[in-house]
């Protein structure tokens, strides 16, 4: 999908702003070791059209997700982080992707890294919370007709498929997306799951969210 830039706003008003929620910090496992996180910011839900459109006026939407507040799919690892940069110059604001060990914590919704998140831990629980095979009716839901995890974000599992900062450790040119989508059995919803793709890989189960660090500097 190529990305036509529109220029920036005059005014930051004129821009269909993401809701930012404060993510506590805390302390994740990740990769058989316990990572301290800072406290940062995350959209309570991914980017949507409206959102996405502000950015690349060439964008097309999916008739899985087609509304403007219905969230954006079939964007690339290249896109997200650009419009994140995009982003930050419109809000002069540090926006940007959410580190792999940010978005686990975060979906976790816990900050001791041993405690065991209960917005997930049962059938019930899942169907409550996220979007998957059983209950999406094959398209993207809006993620916040669903419950919020416990730190009060919606759609970390299930939904889509998001992108995260950075590259795959050792190969520079994978990139990392993690959730699963709507076309997961909901068995198959947890934090761990995650792939890797290329930086210009798109699919209508791919998009993102954006994160600023609390800290300033961060």
């Amino acid at each position: 999908m190529a990305s036509s830039r529109r220029p920036l706003p005059r005014s930051y008003a004129h821009v269909p702003r993401t809701i930012l929620w404060l993510v506590p910090g805390g302390q994740v496992l990740i990769d058989g070791r316990t990572a301290t996180v800072e406290p940062f910011y995350l959209s309570k839900w991914p980017i949507t059209n409206e959102q996405f459109e502000a950015f690349d006026p060439d964008y097309h939407r999916s008739p899985l997700s087609p509304g403007d507040r219905d969230l954006a799919v079939g964007v690339s690892w290249n896109q997200a982080d650009a419009y994140c940069r995009w982003y930050a110059e419109v809000s002069r604001k540090p926006m940007r992707l959410p580190t792999r060990t940010e978005w686990l914590y975060a979906c976790r919704g816990l900050p001791a890294p041993n405690s065991q998140p209960s917005w997930n831990a049962t059938s019930d629980a899942i169907d409550r919370h996220c979007w998957h095979a059983g209950n999406s009716e094959g398209r993207v839901q809006p993620p916040e007709r669903k419950e919020a995890n416990d730190f009060g974000l919606h759609g970390m599992l299930g939904s889509l498929w998001e992108w995260v900062a950075g590259n795959r450790a050792g190969v520079p040119d994978q990139r990392t997306l993690c959730g699963g989508s709507f076309r997961l059995q909901p068995q198959e919803l947890h934090p761990a799951p995650m792939k890797n793709e290329t930086p210009d890989f798109t699919s209508d189960e791919t998009g993102f969210r954006v994160a600023r660090s609390f800290r300033i500097g961060g």
